[in-house]
């Protein structure tokens, strides 16, 4: 059951030549426990004498609900943990294979005779490779 609290700020602001003060007042409600509280027990047992095992069986309920939620919580991070590694692999894998073909066309025109096009691609090769292990500044990893 959701259980309020009052919370109270004062706030002082001061302008060239007055002074004024805000009182804040606000209610924050926490919902972190299955259970309400003693009085309010007490008060619903007089209503009905057979509240406790209801509330009992409503918290077992719950209590598994959120147990289930939390396992597929972490389920769905796992899965998304392992995809996101995959699908790096895949990509330095893919990026090694581009740049290890534009090394080897390179050798291959230079050793034909056609150099500034192997240069080119020797160039090309050399700078997916350089530039695929720099670490991107937007990467939060």
């Amino acid at each position: 059951m959701a259980k309020g609290e009052l919370q109270q700020k004062a706030q002082i602001s001061k302008h060239s030549n007055s002074t004024t003060i805000e009182q804040i007042e606000q209610n924050v409600f926490v919902d972190d426990s299955l259970l309400p509280t003693a009085e309010e027990l007490a008060k619903l047992q007089q209503l009905d004498s057979n509240i406790m095992d209801w509330m009992k069986e409503r918290c077992v309920v719950e209590q598994d609900a959120r147990i289930e939620f939390n396992k597929n919580s972490m389920n769905l991070a796992k899965h998304d943990v392992k995809w996101f590694h995959r699908n790096n692999l895949i990509s330095m894998l893919l990026v090694f294979f581009v740049a290890l073909t534009g090394l080897i066309m390179s050798y291959f025109l230079i050793s034909n005779g056609h150099t500034v096009v192997g240069s080119i691609f020797g160039a090309t090769g050399l700078a997916i490779m350089i530039f695929s292990m720099r670490k991107s500044p937007n990467s939060n990893n």
